[in-house]
């Protein structure tokens, strides 16, 4: 049986390269996360919509599982950022996980708190040191990613799904002729 999950945090058509063609994955679409019904690609944008642009991953969990999917989203979009990065800015743009099955829930939230913690204080004994070693208050980070029960998703328009290969020439924040080379999930 395949699993839904949909992130946002980045461009839309950057994440749907990042995680097209991925092992396990069956399909990725851009659209309208938890947003009010039939929403228009302009309300999405300017947050009328209520809801986020992100993608809808559908994975085989046989052969990858969550904690994969998380660990490729965190390496291109930062959840320390509270609203997008690079060049998409505002809510709508916010780095989050919309989750459809109640059992994936304790794995996410699990997730999120390993990188809240990440920028605290080390905890550490004898041979153990957990966590950053970043100790100092004023680099200390705030983790502003959400986790969110996935309510809706609307794919936006044929225009929008499959952008970036269309369009290889398409400047883009996320590097990802780097990220092809580094990451085979």
């Amino acid at each position: 049986m395949m699993k839904r999950i949909c992130l946002s945090g980045a461009d839309m058509y950057e994440l749907e390269e990042v995680f097209r063609g991925r092992r396990g994955i069956v399909s990725v679409r851009t659209g309208y996360i938890n947003a009010a019904p039939q929403t228009a690609h302009e309300d999405a944008l300017t947050g009328a919509s209520g809801g986020r642009v992100g993608v809808e991953i559908v994975y085989d969990p046989k052969k990858t599982d969550i904690s994969q999917l998380l660990d490729l989203h965190f390496s291109v979009v930062t959840p320390y950022s509270i609203d997008g990065q690079g060049y998409v800015r505002g809510a709508v743009y916010r780095a989050g996980i919309f989750y459809e099955s109640a059992e994936d829930e304790p794995q996410i939230a699990l997730y999120l708190t390993f990188l809240a913690g990440k920028g605290r204080c080390p905890a550490t004994g004898e041979h153990l040191t957990l966590n950053d070693p970043n100790s100092s208050a004023a680099a200390r980070r705030v983790m502003h990613a959400t986790m969110e029960r996935l309510t809706s998703f609307q794919p936006a328009a044929d225009e929008h799904q499959g952008y970036l290969q269309r369009h290889p020439e398409t400047e883009t924040y996320i590097d990802l002729a780097r990220l092809r080379e580094l990451v085979k999930l």
